[in-house]
């Protein structure tokens, strides 16, 4: 897989909280939480999954809880040159729930067992 091509990325890995680091078969998760007290900085992120490639510095994968600026709550996937809405979410989505949701999916997307 080639890496995002989007290098909004590198911004939410400084600027986020980093909630938990994850194996996964030959890659690495980073889980991000993403928030702003000041809202003129107001991230279309809540949660992030980052899937690197084991050794590589550049995800090839992520999965988002995103949030549009009328506020409507939804789950995307970011990969090299693709950003798709996969469906609805609920607007007080937990992380445990979005943690599911994303490392399911990633699993599904990276052909893992």
């Amino acid at each position: 897989m080639e890496p995002i091509a989007d290098f909004a990325w590198m911004k939410d890995l400084l600027t986020g909280q980093v909630v938990e680091r994850i194996p996964l078969g030959g890659y690495r998760a980073v889980a991000l939480q993403m928030e702003s007290p000041d809202e003129r900085h107001h991230s279309q992120y809540h949660y992030r999954l980052l899937v690197f490639p084991q050794k590589e510095n550049k995800p090839v994968l992520s999965l988002n809880l995103e949030i549009s600026l009328l506020g409507a709550s939804c789950l995307t996937e970011q990969t090299a040159h693709d950003h798709q809405v996969l469906g609805d979410a609920e607007e007080e989505m937990g992380y445990e729930d979005f943690r599911r949701w994303a490392l399911q999916r990633a699993r599904a997307e990276l052909h893992l067992a």
